[in-house]
């Protein structure tokens, strides 16, 4: 035992243990507190099918420590698994060929799980570590330096091949509870910036992304990525590693991962610290995205000298009405990115705007120009002015107008396409309805 102690932390033989304790539910960690989990209190009555089922969901949870951040405990779960193979091979290799093995397994199998199993150790080899671990929990015997698989081991082999989604989905994370409270702090900042927001934990990161943006009162104009691990989560549209609208709060937040970070702007760099502080149960009442709690003023970006305060009443109200058609303008916003895509200076983007609305527009279609109806044949670039025109014809003959100052019917694929040709210009007024069954342009033009 070490002479001084400040947390568990300090007693590495009682790492495991722990974490085991926690990943079955025997603990529960809420922020800096520690109390009797879920399972505590029925443990002396569990019978042995729900026994082996513990030991299963306590060796996942120990694999997920020791090999982090590996996104939501898959990839830690494979490195076992793949192990466990090596070993139950006839015959099984044995000593330097036996890491050799583990090691050359893993690599065949995915170079990206290898990254994970290879991550963080120093100069130990990560095959004797994942060993330590099978031994540990009894799934092989070390006898004279040989590694034995037990049947034990092979009965998890099994059980991880047929129940891996399972074990990842069902194990006890920090977010058991409905709603998150985050605690985000902008870094570099003085004096210091941070907003304390409430959330559901079934956000994905790319609302809570739409959250910092308001909270922190920034524009959104610039990219950004969350840091989860070794993970980088973000648009897929800018080639980001991984989409930040399939993972949630409640995947990203485990039992061994209670922080992640967030930059906006790449060039500027504004570092984020998101911090999980603590889950509430559902409150039905307040479903909503809320910000609890602010301090200090941010820094407006693009600029070296202003700063915008900090109000929380201006943030609850936008927040309050971020889930009303946010779904329609995240998909406009997408929309707009794939029309500009390989586009550069305005010709290039107007040019863009015209082949994409051409091609997916049926002309001729109906529309309004200062109430009168017209009918729409075909658009036009004027390559003077950067604009848009529309050919079209009415009660006081053929012309051309401008694209902008029509109106088309509202769910329509005219109706949505000129509101992505107004939000390109920054003139979006409405709250854009796509077409019925609209799955985006990138589908056609990605």
């Amino acid at each position: 035992m070490p002479s001084w102690v400040r947390s568990a932390a300090d007693v590495p033989d009682l790492h495991w243990p722990w974490t085991a304790a926690i990943a079955v539910g025997l603990l529960s960690v809420d922020g800096k507190r520690v109390t009797p989990g879920s399972l505590a209190a029925s443990w002396h009555a569990t019978n042995d099918e729900q026994l082996m089922d513990h030991w299963l969901r306590a060796f996942a949870g120990v694999l997920a420590t020791v090999f982090p951040d590996d996104g939501n405990g898959e990839e830690s779960l494979e490195i076992g698994r793949l192990t466990l193979t090596v070993l139950a091979a006839e015959p099984a290799p044995t000593g330097r060929d036996l890491c050799d093995a583990i090691g050359l397994t893993i690599v065949q199998s995915d170079p990206r799980l290898y990254r994970a199993f290879d991550h963080g150790h120093g100069v130990r080899d990560p095959a004797e570590i994942v060993l330590e671990v099978l031994a540990a929990f009894g799934a092989v015997t070390v006898e004279a330096g040989q590694h034995r698989i037990t049947s034990l081991g092979r009965w998890a082999c099994q059980q991880i091949s047929d129940r891996a989604a399972e074990l990842i989905n069902d194990a006890p994370a920090a977010t058991r509870g409905a709603r998150c409270q985050l605690k985000i702090s902008l870094r570099y900042v003085h004096p210091v910036c941070w907003r304390r927001i409430q959330l559901p934990s079934s956000a994905t990161l790319g609302e809570l992304h739409r959250i910092i943006q308001i909270a922190f009162d920034w524009d959104d104009d610039h990219l950004h990525v969350f840091t989860v691990g070794r993970r980088w989560y973000g648009n897929p549209l800018y080639d980001a590693e991984y989409d930040e609208d399939d993972i949630t709060l409640a995947e990203v937040f485990t039992h061994s991962r209670t922080s992640i970070g967030y930059i906006y702007d790449l060039g500027d760099t504004w570092r984020h610290d998101i911090i999980l502080e603590q889950t509430t149960d559902a409150d039905p009442d307040h479903s909503d995205p809320v910000c609890l709690a602010g301090r200090g003023d941010v820094p407006v970006e693009d600029t070296h000298d202003e700063w915008s305060a900090f109000d929380q009443a201006a943030i609850n109200a936008r927040l309050a009405t971020l889930a009303e058609g946010d779904s329609h303008h995240q998909l406009l916003d997408d929309d707009v990115q794939t029309i500009l895509t390989d586009a550069y200076g305005e010709a290039e983007e107007l040019t863009a705007f015209l082949t994409v609305l051409e091609d997916e527009i049926a002309f001729p279609v109906t529309a309004t120009l200062l109430g009168s109806h017209v009918v729409v044949t075909g658009l036009t670039a004027n390559d003077d002015t950067l604009e848009l025109r529309a050919r079209s014809k009415g009660q006081d003959g053929r012309g051309t107008v401008a694209f902008t100052d029509l109106e088309f019917p509202a769910g329509t694929v005219e109706a949505w396409l000129h509101a992505a040709y107004l939000a390109y210009l920054g003139d979006l007024t409405s709250d854009p309805v796509p077409p019925a069954e609209w799955d985006g342009l990138w589908t056609r033009w990605g």
